[in-house]
């Protein structure tokens, strides 16, 4: 009897967890994930580049995605702080820092005196979704975005969209786990843009 009776416990545990609506939203910061070199990338060039807030395009700002855990549940993943168009072009500058540019993060409204290249762009998509299963959370996480920089010298112009998709799988999750999946994505695509560029003079070109 003492069988039946846990096992039914166990049975309604599921059946009453697969019941459940939504929880609170989870927070996550999207951010470049510090880095790993013990070093500083020698200069590239001597051209300023100004990295202005891209727009938000995406179809929902409200949130990246959903966490759905194995009883359910589904929590929304909301933006931890700020603006993710602000977030996007300041992990663009630090990024393109550490790769040895020029390169610095303008807010709006201000000054865009002694830059050469000045970079703004749009973000299309940047998504996280974590689906919980027994012993184990997917996470896949997708950024797409659209890159523009204008060369301030002559008023040429180059124009990129470039999109990254990333998946992990952990035993258990946290938020950070959808942080740095959506951190790597949209760093991989801050990678593709620079192996599409160079520096021409003062002017950014495609290679």
């Amino acid at each position: 009897m003492k069988k039946i009776v846990v096992g039914v416990m166990v049975l309604s545990a599921f059946v009453g967890g697969g019941c459940a609506g939504k929880g609170d939203a989870v927070p996550i910061a999207l951010a470049l994930k510090p880095s790993t070199e013990k070093t500083a990338a020698s200069s590239v060039s001597s051209v300023n580049v100004l990295v202005t807030p891209f727009g938000d395009d995406r179809s929902d700002r409200t949130k990246f995605g959903v966490r759905q855990s194995l009883w359910g549940t589904t929590e929304p993943l909301t933006m931890k702080n700020g603006m993710v168009g602000e977030a996007t072009a300041k992990a663009l500058a630090e990024y393109l820092t550490r790769k040895g540019w020029r390169a610095q993060y303008v807010a709006t409204g201000s000054s865009l005196t002694g830059g050469d290249v000045v970079i703004s762009g749009k973000v299309l998509e940047a998504s996280a979704d974590a689906h919980g299963s027994l012993g184990s959370t997917d996470i896949s996480a997708r950024n797409k975005i659209v890159v523009h920089a204008k060369n301030l010298s002559d008023g040429s112009s180059i124009t990129d969209t470039i999109i990254h998709t990333g998946t992990a799988s952990v035993a258990w999750f946290e938020p950070e786990d959808a942080e740095d999946i959506l951190s790597e994505a949209m760093e991989k695509n801050f990678e593709k843009f620079v192996s599409q560029t160079k520096f021409v003079g003062s002017a950014l070109q495609f290679r």
